[in-house]
Order: structure tokens, then C-alpha cells, then sequence
């Protein structure tokens, strides 16, 4: 063929493409199709760029203050949760994904936006999480829809930690329990990160059935009170029948491998307890997990939509360890992420946190992020973000004033400020004065919760500047109503030598100017400074106390802790026998 021909030929296939391009297709148009065409092609880097430059692109030419546009572009949404999930996918060796080759399948992908929303909201990122959904799709005749793509996406989610092949046992276990009818409610509220939970269990789907066979005679058994019951179908025991201890292990169990049938034989103590309950909820469709307590084993279960609890509970969430879900933090983490999804505009916060982070505009990205908040306050990836920022500077005044601005986002949730103190932000407590840092952990109505995180640190703090009394000044689950007492009570039966005496002063005198505002806090702290003090009747250590107390009498604001400076400095004037400071603290009561 000679140039010319060519020439002609090229022409006349160049028409042909045009012809068959639609003339109301737009330029966006063709940008989404490009996208498919690259997915079809499985190479997740390029998937990702790709994504990445087209949502990079429609947010250079939209405004922030247009928030309205942006949360109304669903092909933008679209494209940024691609972006997010097949990047964390292009972190393994060999990123190709031969399930896209399946062209119906990638169409299907690009027809259901919700999928890559809700994969990056799970925080997926295994090569075989696309594999599994693309086979069980294949299964139901590439019908997936509601519930059960919710359960096809929970299954691929188990695919990091399960092969494919038990992944789709799980589905289809529990596709079938459920058409049988023999799940609790909540089963088909769950969303793709609880089934994760769900399907993650260690029981086998023969336990399971006979779980669903042993609990159906049990009348009392029911949805709500799911975690309470099931604590009852294993018997409390220490010893075996032959008497052996349940802490000599498998021998306890005679060797036998662990089931759920084994835990309502033999029994146990907390640990079975929990576990053999969570293995009744999970073949009710209800997930859970096992978490610690001090010398205790609960667990959280899902109770009713947007709502986990703890069951066998002994200390609550501020004194529980162990976690599941999306959210990585403190055990009660996993209820912010209900209360996330049950709030307000909890989908347009999430777009904008992950548009944030896509933006290569750090002025827009801040904007999205703040934009993300004002949306849905409880958004803590949003959080996090934050407090990866203000970490890098230097001080705490920024720090703490966010911490102020997260425990409103997070109110009741006590656990969780700490962690946001002590994990996220950075602070440098080789140089942070934490007797001033760690009243910011307590809330003005001072709740249990929020005395606990906050007399913990302050008592392994204080263990630190007192170290003879290192071991022996634990706040404790078995110690927070008796600490103060008990700390007396050692100062009281043993000797104390003065260099004891002066840090423990020290101690006091730091902690107490931040703990003005806290009424209750402070008045068990000035009580127990009083009755050191006259315990020892050191008149340098007196002296030195009437001196901070007449300097703090006229700054506390709080009447009563005004009252309770003032009657502790009494009690230190009359051990000087110091008639003007006992007048000064008599006007002030």
C-alpha cells in the first residue's frame, strides 16, 4: 500500500471513530471514559494516576465555596475514591488485576460508584479484594445489589486475612442463613466494614450451624439482648471435673482444639466467656470481637443500627484494650464510627476529607478538610490529618487548643481524648510540663470517665518525681475510689523521709494551679495536701504552702474551690500559728 492509500485509510478510520463517538458527548465525558478504558486494562498505578489527575483537574477549576458543585459531582466522587483505593492496592508487588479484564465487570464498577466509596471508607487495600467481589458478582449472575453488596464487599474485605475460597464460603454461609431466616436483625444493617468484622471470626461454619441449631430452642435469646445471653450459654467455671485449674490451658480443656461446643461443655472463666459469646452472636449475623480489661476479658457487639456496645462489661470503654474497624485508636473508636455514619452529611464529610487529601493545593485541602467538619464533626480521619500538622510545630498552645475543639467533636468519649493527646499530637513531654498538660484530659462536668484518664497519668506522672513511691501509688480499677486514701495511709504507717515529703509537695503544688476550674478534682487534691501537711507538721514545708495557697486564693474563680483553698490555708495558718494568714483564709471561706 502506498502513502497516498494509507493516507485515505487512516482518514476514513478517523471518521469512523468520530461517527461513532456521540456529538453530545462533552470533554468530561470523554475523561470518564478514558478512566474506564484504563481500568479495564487492570494496571492499578496507572488506574490510580489517572484518577488522581482527573479529580486533581475538576478541582482546579471549581471553587471551595462552591461545595455544593462538588458534593453533587458523583463522577467526581467517583474518580477520588478510585484514586484512594487503587493506590493503597499499588503499594504490592505485581499490581495488575486480572479480574478487570472482565469488561462487563469494570462497567458494572463504574455503574455502582457507591463500591469504591464504600472500600476506601473500609480502608481496603488487598490485590484479592476486587477478586473475591468480581466472583461472587460472577455467582449471583452479576446481580449485586442492597444488602447483599454490602456482604459481597465485606467478604472481599476478609480477603487480606482469608483466602478467596473461605471468603465466598462466608458469603455464601450467611446468604443462606439469612434467607433461612435464622439471623437477628442486625444483619441487614450492617455495612461492608462490619461484615469484615463478622466474617474475620475463627469459628467454622460447622460451629456456626450448630450454634444457630443450639441457640433456637432459647427463647430468651433475642435481638437486643443478644450479648447479655449469650454469656449464659457457657458455664462459669475455674476447675474442670477433674479439678484442674482453667489456667493450666489446653490441659483444662483435656487438649481437645477450642469450639463453641467445647466452651458450653467445659466452660471457663471471662476469656471463654466472651469468646464463646461472640461465636453465638456471629452465627446470628451479629459481629463482635473480644477486648481486655484489667484482669477481665469483655467484647463489643453490635447491638442496633449505628450502635456497638460492651458485653460481659466489667470497667467500661476508658479502662478496655483491643480493637476492629476502620478507625484505628482507642477500643471506643468503634463508637464514633457509628456515630459518624448515623450522623448528618456523613457522606459529603467523607468526599471532602478524601478530596483533601488528593488536592495540590495545601490552602484548598485545608478548606475541604475544615469544609469536612462542618459537615459531620465526628469525621476522625479528618482529626487525624489535623493533628499530623500541628504536631510538626513547635509548642503546645496550638495542640491543646485543637484537643479543646476535638472533645467537643467527641464529647463522653474520655478514651479518646487521650489517645488523641498522648498519639496524635505530637506533643513532646520531655519538655511539657504535665501537670499543666494533663487537666486538658477532664471536662467541666468531670466525669468519671474523664477523672479516670486523667488521675492515671497524673498518678504514673507523680510516680516519676516521686520515685520512692514508684509500685506503690497505682490508680487503678481496684484503686480510683481509695487513692487518695490509700497514698495517706502509706504516708501515715510508714516512715518518710523529708526528701520524700518535699517532691510530694512539689507534686501538689504543680498539679493544683490546673485543676482550679474542676471543683471536685481539686477539692479531693487540696484535701489531701491538708492532711499531709498537718501529718507532718514541717513548718518549711507549711510555710511553703501558705505561700501557694494566698497566691492562688485570689485566682480561683470556682466559689467553692475558693472555700476549699481557703480552708486547707486555715488549717496550715494554725499550724504556724499565723493569725493574719488565718484571718486572710477566715474572709475568704
Amino acid at each position: 500500500m502506498n502513502n497516498f492509500n494509507l493516507f485515505v485509510t487512516t482518514m476514513h478510520l478517523l471518521r469512523f471513530l468520530l461517527l461513532c463517538i456521540p456529538l453530545n458527548l462533552q470533554a468530561e465525558d470523554l475523561e470518564c471514559q478514558r478512566l474506564e478504558w484504563q481500568l479495564k486494562t487492570g494496571d492499578v498505578r496507572n488506574i490510580a494516576s489517572l484518577s488522581r489527575q482527573y479529580v486533581q483537574k475538576k478541582l482546579g477549576a471549581v471553587k471551595v465555596a462552591d461545595i455544593e458543585t462538588l458534593l453533587a459531582d458523583k463522577k467526581l466522587a467517583q474518580s477520588c475514591y478510585m484514586a484512594h483505593f487503587f493506590a493503597s492496592v499499588s503499594k504490592e508487588k505485581n499490581a495488575s488485576l486480572h479480574e478487570l479484564k472482565d469488561q462487563k465487570f469494570c462497567s458494572w464498577l463504574m455503574e455502582h460508584p457507591e463500591i469504591f466509596e464504600k472500600l476506601a471508607f473500609a480502608k481496603a487495600s488487598g490485590r484479592e479484594t476486587l477478586a473475591v467481589l468480581h466472583n461472587i458478582w460472577v455467582k449471583e449472575n452479576s446481580q449485586l445489589s442492597g444488602m447483599y453488596l454490602n456482604m459481597a464487599l465485606g467478604a472481599a474485605l476478609v480477603s487480606t486475612s482469608r483466602e478467596p475460597e473461605a471468603c465466598m464460603a462466608r458469603y455464601d454461609f450467611y446468604k443462606k442463613s439469612f434467607e433461612e431466616k435464622k439471623l437477628f436483625p442486625q444483619f441487614d444493617t450492617l455495612e461492608p466494614w462490619e461484615f469484615q468484622i463478622l466474617f474475620q471470626g475463627r469459628e467454622s461454619l460447622e460451629e456456626l450451624a450448630w450454634a444457630q441449631e443450639y441457640v433456637s430452642q432459647k427463647k430468651r435469646f433475642k435481638a437486643d439482648n443478644a450479648g447479655e445471653v449469650a454469656c449464659s450459654f457457657i458455664p462459669y467455671r475455674k476447675t474442670n471435673k477433674k479439678g484442674i485449674s482453667v489456667h493450666a490451658g489446653g490441659a483444662f480443656y483435656d487438649n481437645k482444639p477450642i469450639t463453641l461446643q467445647l466452651y458450653v461443655e467445659y466452660g471457663g472463666v471471662c476469656g471463654a466467656v466472651s469468646k464463646g459469646a461472640v461465636g453465638f452472636l456471629k452465627a446470628k449475623g451479629i459481629p463482635g470481637y473480644a477486648i481486655g480489661q484489667p484482669g477481665h476479658c469483655a467484647f463489643v457487639w453490635k447491638q442496633a443500627p449505628h450502635k456497638w456496645v460492651i458485653g460481659n462489661n466489667i470497667y467500661g470503654w476508658t479502662w478496655s484494650e483491643g480493637g476492629n474497624g476502620p478507625w484505628k485508636g482507642c477500643t471506643s473508636i468503634i463508637r464514633e464510627v457509628a456515630r459518624f455514619e448515623e450522623g448528618q452529611n456523613a457522606s459529603g464529610s467523607a468526599l471532602c476529607h478524601h478530596l483533601g487529601l488528593l488536592s495540590p493545593d495545601p490552602q484548598q485541602a485545608d478548606s475541604l478538610l475544615q469544609e469536612a467538619l462542618k459537615l459531620n464533626p465526628a469525621n476522625y480521619p479528618v482529626w487525624q490529618v489535623l493533628a499530623k500538622k500541628v504536631s510538626r510545630k513547635t509548642g503546645n498552645s496550638e495542640k491543646l487548643a485543637l484537643l479543646e475543639k476535638f472533645k467537643e467533636a467527641f464529647p463522653d468519649n474520655a478514651a479518646l481524648w487521650e489517645h488523641f493527646m498522648k498519639s496524635q499530637l505530637g506533643i513532646d513531654w520531655k519538655k511539657t510540663d504535665a501537670y499543666a498538660t494533663y487537666p486538658f484530659l477532664l471536662n467541666s462536668n468531670e466525669s468519671r470517665d474523664a477523672v479516670d484518664v486523667y488521675m492515671r497519668n497524673f498518678s504514673a506522672q507523680a510516680c516519676k518525681d516521686i520515685p520512692a513511691m514508684s509500685g506503690k501509688l497505682p490508680y487503678e480499677t481496684k484503686t480510683r475510689g481509695v487513692f487518695f486514701k490509700n497514698w495517706l495511709a502509706y504516708y501515715q504507717e510508714n516512715k518518710i523521709d523529708r526528701k520524700v515529703r518535699v517532691q510530694t509537695c512539689t507534686v501538689l503544688e504543680k498539679a493544683l494551679p490546673g485543676l482550679l476550674k474542676y471543683e471536685k478534682t481539686s477539692s479531693q487534691f487540696l484535701d489531701f495536701y491538708g492532711k499531709a501537711l498537718e501529718l507532718w507538721n514541717d513548718k518549711h514545708l507549711l510555710s511553703r504552702a501558705n505561700t501557694f495557697l494566698t497566691a492562688y486564693l485570689d485566682k480561683a474563680d470556682n466559689p467553692e474551690v475558693k472555700k476549699k483553698l481557703a480552708t486547707t490555708g486555715a488549717k496550715v495558718a494554725d499550724l504556724l500559728k499565723d493569725r493574719k494568714s488565718l484571718l486572710r483564709y477566715s474572709e475568704a471561706m
